[in-house]
This record gives structure tokens, sequence and C-alpha cells, in this order.
């Protein structure tokens, strides 16, 4: 595996993935590695330190890679005052890293805003279930053997995590995990019920969830109701 070369492109429904290895380690992203990235994403990743300016690079390299995949050669892909990457017109991205993997998702602007989760099976966390599910959520869970249960917690948390960067651009604040009930089904879709305290929305949401190089990938392509 080499550090910030490709690991794998996956085509999926919400959009083209691709995956970079990152090194577990806050030891300074290389200059050679820096140059693979446009002049101005080189200076803010400079500007970073330890953890933050790998995952930076990895998402980064990423994101290019994903566009390059539709065909489009992007410009710098900076952050806007959210921390989001900024993508060429008529497309949307999202990036997602998690140890020593960092995921970039694009697609079209047509079906909507996207956001992408990577996620680690284990070790369990069955204590987070208190802050991540609803009411209604913990009583669907309740009934499951621990391993179900986790892996069903696990799905939703991350398909949450997906939901708050697609919905971003449409609310422009930070979105809880009580504000979206999540009901994944046994192929990969999962039914979302948005109850925004801010009121905003209307909105339609797509969310989608596979096990992928032994790691759980969910994607969420949010747009206005019709």
């Amino acid at each position: 595996m080499t550090p910030f070369g490709i690991a794998f492109h996956h085509a999926t429904q919400h959009g083209v993935l691709t995956s970079v290895h990152i090194p577990d380690s806050p030891e300074p992203v290389p200059d050679t590695v820096l140059s693979q990235l446009a002049s101005d994403e080189a200076d803010l990743a400079r500007q970073l330190r330890g953890y933050g300016q790998v995952q930076f690079v990895g998402g980064r390299i990423a994101l290019r890679r994903a566009c390059e995949q539709l065909g489009v050669r992007p410009p710098a892909l900076l952050r806007d005052d959210r921390g989001a990457p900024v993508l060429p017109e008529g497309m949307v991205g999202s990036i997602s890293h998690k140890r020593t993997l960092a995921v970039a998702m694009v697609a079209s602007a047509r079906g909507g805003s996207l956001g992408v989760d990577l996620e680690e099976y284990g070790p369990p966390r069955l204590g987070i279930e208190g802050h991540v599910l609803t009411e209604s959520e913990s009583k669907a869970v309740a009934p499951l053997p621990d391993p179900r249960k986790w892996t069903s917690i696990l799905i939703r948390f991350s398909i949450k995590e997906s939901i708050y960067k697609a919905l971003d651009p449409y609310v422009r604040r930070y979105v809880g995990f009580h504000e979206a009930i999540v009901t994944p089904d046994l192929h990969g879709n999962a039914r979302v019920e948005l109850n925004l305290k801010g009121g905003e929305g209307p909105f339609e949401a797509d969310a989608r969830y596979e096990w992928l190089h032994g790691k759980l990938l969910t994607s969420v392509r949010i747009r206005p109701a019709k």
C-alpha cells in the first residue's frame, strides 16, 4: 500500500467514488505528495498540521481523481466558509476518512447535494445509541442481538453523518442526530424522515449503504421536495 496512492475506484448509484491510502501518522506530508495537488491546495495543506494535514491531502487527492473519473480536470478544490469542498460548477462532492483510508465521491449536481461517510465496523460502541438514535429508532433496534444491534446503530450513525453533509448547503448549520429518523432495509437502502428543528425544507432524501473493502460506506443525495 503506497501512502497517498489510489486504493480503488468504485461506481455507486449516487456518484463515482475514489479511495486513497493515507498513513496512520501525524508526520508532515512530503513535498513529493503535495506536488500532486493544485498550488492553492498545497498552500492550504502546508498551513495544516498532524493528522489534519494527512487527511486533507488524502481527501483532496481522492476528490481530484474522482473528478477525473468523470472526465473533469478540476481547478484547485478549496473549502467554503463551513469547511466543505468547493467543486466546479455543475458538480457536487463529499469527502470522508477513517484512519488509513480517505474517500471522495463526486456526481452531477442535477441529483441534488451529496454527503458521504466512511466507518469501520469495530470495535462495537453500543454506548453511542442514546446520542445517535431517536426514541423510535431505539425501539426498532432493542429486540436485536448485540452484533446485529451494533450494525443497525452503525448504519444509522453513518447515514446521519452523510445527511449532515448533504443538508449543509441548504441549511448552513449543524444538524443533530435526532433531527433525522433512518430506517435501513436489508438491501442497502434506507428511508429518511427529516424533522429539522429550524423548520427548513421540505427535502427529498435518498440514502444508501454498502460494506466495501471491510468498511461501511454510506451516501445521501438531498434536494428540495417538489
